[in-house]
């Protein structure tokens, strides 16, 4: 009977393991393209969800590792930063000296009221595919605000 409640146990136990497992969830994007357009698509369409299983680091999605509300909170500030109505990929896959496991892409992101170029980093995971990695809220200029004038001249 004993061996009977031990074994029932250790299943129990195994099928919760099994349950939060986090390679269980969407694949990682394979190419370095996917993970650009895959991200920019879950940006525009809000899907926060898939957002955080694209973005991450070279250990994987940050939906697998970070704490959920911190997640939430993340992406929110990122997808009102990155909203878009389109996007056009101006330069890259890039290699980024000293760091074999990174590339970098500048891409347009057309809004209503202007265009805004960014970088936006990829990072090789540990088990191959890759994911978005840094999207540089720094350069996306200001969310739902007037993009800024363009300085034309050569004024000191």
């Amino acid at each position: 009977m004993k061996r009977r409640v031990a074994i029932a146990l250790l299943l129990f136990a195994g099928s919760i393991a099994c349950g939060k497992n986090p390679g269980a969830g969407t694949p990682v994007p394979q190419s370095i393209n996917e993970s650009v357009s895959q991200f920019l698509a879950a940006v525009k369409a809000n899907d926060q969800k898939r957002m955080g299983e694209l973005w991450g680091t070279e250990r994987g999605p940050a939906a697998n590792s970070m704490n959920a509300g911190v997640l939430r909170q993340r992406l929110t500030v990122i997808q009102k930063y990155l909203d878009h109505t389109g996007y056009r990929i101006v330069e890259g896959p890039l290699t980024v000296p000293g760091h074999d496991d990174l590339r970098t892409y500048r891409v347009e992101l057309q809004r209503a009221n202007c265009n805004q170029v960014l970088p936006i980093d990829v990072v090789r995971t540990h088990s191959g595919g890759w994911l978005v990695y840094d999207v540089h809220l720094e350069s996306a200029g200001s969310p739902g605000g007037r993009c800024p004038q363009a300085e034309t001249g050569t004024r000191p």
